[in-house]
């Protein structure tokens, strides 16, 4: 009877992925808006107060370190949310789940490489922000305040190229899931993941 069972078990497991069924792509807007909406009151704050530091010259760092959180908050929120409880609240809220395909639980590996192109870009973006400061630091005069670094910075060739390529990564990670027959978006493609609807 033992044996029965253990078999059971492992062809249950085996079949549970032909079991699924996989969200709309509106369904995983829904939940990308719902987590946006959950991050809103944060990014509100963080405007609020890097609005108070754009033209006080003696603020141009504080200012600079706010810029890396609007970054490095969504990213910590959605590799500990898809590690921990495998979905963020947006998901979890749809009745989503992110699963991988191997079969073995989500890490915080798997997590990390569903978010590497959009870490890619942000990288990306802030080391030529960064590399634009530096440069120009050495004549203050040009930029006395924050509000001017990034104002002279958006006007440059380069950050009009950023914004381009970023685009064009946001089309086919999302255009992907258009017409995938999983609804994998790029970013599951690379990390061997793929989300679910758990009624």
């Amino acid at each position: 009877m033992e044996e029965e069972n253990k078999v059971n078990e492992v062809n249950e497991s085996q079949n549970t992925v032909k079991d699924f069924t996989y969200p709309s792509f509106m369904g995983r807007a829904g939940a990308y808006i719902f987590d946006g909406l959950i991050l809103s009151p944060i990014f509100v704050l963080l405007f609020f107060v890097q609005g108070k530091l754009y033209t006080n010259e003696s603020m141009f760092y504080p200012a600079l370190i706010i810029e890396l959180l609007f970054f490095i908050i969504p990213t910590c929120y959605r590799i500990y949310f898809n590690t921990k409880f495998s979905g963020t609240p947006g998901k979890l809220f749809f009745k989503f789940k992110i699963i991988r395909e191997d079969g073995k639980p989500m890490t915080v590996g798997t997590a990390i490489k569903r978010d590497a192109i959009y870490i890619i870009r942000s990288a990306i973006y802030l080391t030529c922000f960064f590399a634009f400061i530096a440069f120009f630091s050495m004549n203050r005069e040009k930029i006395t305040t924050y509000g001017v670094a990034t104002y002279l910075h958006s006007e440059t060739l380069l950050a009009k190229i950023e914004t381009c390529i970023f685009f064009v990564i946001c089309i086919f990670d999302l255009g992907k899931a258009l017409f995938s027959k999983k609804r994998k978006a790029l970013h599951d493609t690379i990390a061997g993941t793929v989300v679910v609807y758990r009624p």
